[in-house]
C-alpha cells in the first residue's frame, strides 16, 4: 500500500506522544484526585489516576491535526469526534465526581442522535430475519439505540487491566486492515494513530507505574469504535460494494461481547430482585478470574473470543444467512459462559468444603 510509510510514521508518533504525555497527565491527575480509589469491588489497594481516555484522546487528537488533512478529517468526522470529545469530558466529571447515570444516559443520546442526524445512520438489518431496508424513523431509532448501548456495554468491560485497551486495539486493527482492503486512506490514517496511542497506554496499564483507562476513556472509545464502524459499513453499503456485510460483520463480532454480557448481567440482577444498574461481580471478567485466570490472560482471552467470532462469522457469511450467523455467535457465547458458572460453583463448593474440614 502507498501510505505504508506514512502510516507507520504517524503511529510511531502517537506511541512516542503517548509515552511522553502519559507521565505528566498522571502527575496532574494525582494533583487534583483523579483517581480510583479502592473499595470491596476494586482489586487494586492504593488509588490508580484514571488517565487512559485523556492520554489516547490528546496524543490522537494531536497527531491528528499534525499530520495534515485535517480538512477533510473534520469535513468527514468532525460530528463523531466532536461527540466523542464531549463524552471524554462527560466521562472525566463522572470520573471525578460520580454523575447520575440518569444525566449521562441523557448525554449519551443527545450526542447519539446528533451523530445520527449527520448522516451515519444504521439504513439495514443485513438479512437479520429477513429484514434489509428500514424506514428513516427506524434508522434514526436503532442507530441511536445501538451507539448508545453499544457505549454503555463496552464501559461496563473496563474491569480489568488490559481488557478495554485490548479490545480497543483490537477494533481499530480491524478497521485498519479493513481500510487499506477497501482503499479508505482516512479511515487507516485514524485507525494507525489511535493503535499507537492504545499502545502507549497499554505500556502503563499492565506496568507497575499503573494508570486506568477510567469511565472516561472506555466511554470515548466506545464511541468513536461504534460510530466508526457504522459509517464505515454504511458507506461500502451506498457504494454498492458486495464485501459490504463484512463490515457488518466487524461491528457484529466485536461489540457481540460486551452487548451479549451486558445483557446477561442486566437480566440476571433483576432475577435477583436488584436494579439492573446495581454493580455486582457478575461480568465475563470476573467469571474469568475466579476461574484462576490473571488480568493479562483475561484481555488475552477476550480478545482471542471476539476474533474467534468474527472467523466463525467470516467462515459462514457464504453460506448462510445473517440470522444463523447471529445466532451461531450467541450460542457459542452462552455455551462458554455456562462453563465459567459451572466452574465458579465447582469453586464456590471447594471452599466451603475447605471451610467444614477446618471445622
Amino acid at each position: 500500500m502507498k501510505n505504508t510509510i506514512e502510516f507507520i510514521l504517524i503511529g510511531v508518533l502517537a506511541l512516542i506522544l503517548a509515552l511522553i504525555f502519559i507521565p505528566i497527565i498522571k502527575k496532574i491527575a494525582v494533583k487534583v484526585n483523579l483517581v480510583d480509589k479502592p473499595n470491596y469491588r476494586k482489586v487494586h489497594a492504593t488509588p490508580v489516576p484514571l488517565v487512559g481516555g485523556i492520554s489516547i484522546a490528546v496524543t490522537s487528537l494531536l497527531v491528528l491535526l499534525i499530520s495534515g488533512n485535517i480538512l477533510l478529517i473534520s469535513k468527514e468526522y468532525l460530528p463523531i469526534f466532536s461527540s466523542g470529545i464531549t463524552l471524554l469530558i462527560i466521562g472525566v466529571i463522572d470520573d471525578k465526581n460520580d454523575l447520575s447515570a440518569k444525566y449521562k444516559l441523557i448525554i449519551q443520546l443527545i450526542l447519539a442522535f446528533i451523530v445520527a442526524f449527520s448522516g451515519t445512520r444504521i439504513t439495514s438489518l443485513y438479512g437479520f430475519l429477513g429484514i434489509h431496508e428500514i424506514a428513516t424513523w427506524m434508522q434514526y431509532g436503532l442507530t441511536i439505540l445501538v451507539i448508545t448501548g453499544v457505549v454503555n456495554a463496552f464501559n461496563l468491560m473496563d474491569g480489568v487491566d488490559g481488557l478495554v485497551g485490548g479490545l480497543s486495539l483490537l477494533g481499530f486493527t480491524m478497521f485498519l486492515i479493513a481500510s487499506i482492503f477497501y482503499d479508505n486512506y482516512l479511515l487507516g490514517k485514524i485507525s494507525v494513530i489511535f493503535i499507537g496511542a492504545i499502545i502507549g497506554f497499554l505500556k502503563f496499564n499492565l506496568s507497575k507505574k499503573k494508570i486506568f483507562m477510567g469511565d472516561a476513556g472506555s466511554l470515548f472509545l466506545g464511541f468513536i469504535l461504534v460510530t466508526l464502524g457504522i459509517q464505515f459499513m454504511e458507506k461500502q453499503r451506498v457504494s454498492q460494494d458486495y464485501g459490504y456485510a463484512y463490515g457488518f460483520l466487524i461491528l457484529l463480532s466485536f461489540f457481540s461481547i460486551p452487548v451479549l454480557d451486558s445483557l446477561r448481567v442486566y437480566v440476571g440482577r433483576m432475577k435477583r430482585g436488584n436494579s439492573p444498574f446495581k454493580a455486582d461481580k457478575s461480568h465475563l471478567h470476573h467469571l474469568l478470574l475466579v476461574a484462576g485466570l490473571t488480568h493479562k490472560k483475561i484481555s488475552i482471552f477476550v480478545v482471542l473470543f471476539c476474533l474467534i467470532l468474527f472467523f466463525i462469522g467470516f467462515g459462514l457469511i457464504s453460506f448462510f444467512s445473517t440470522t444463523l450467523i447471529i445466532v451461531a455467535i450467541m450460542t457459542l457465547f452462552w455455551a462458554i459462559v455456562k462453563l465459567l458458572l459451572m466452574i465458579a460453583n465447582l469453586n464456590e463448593w471447594r471452599e466451603t468444603i475447605k471451610k467444614l474440614e477446618q471445622q
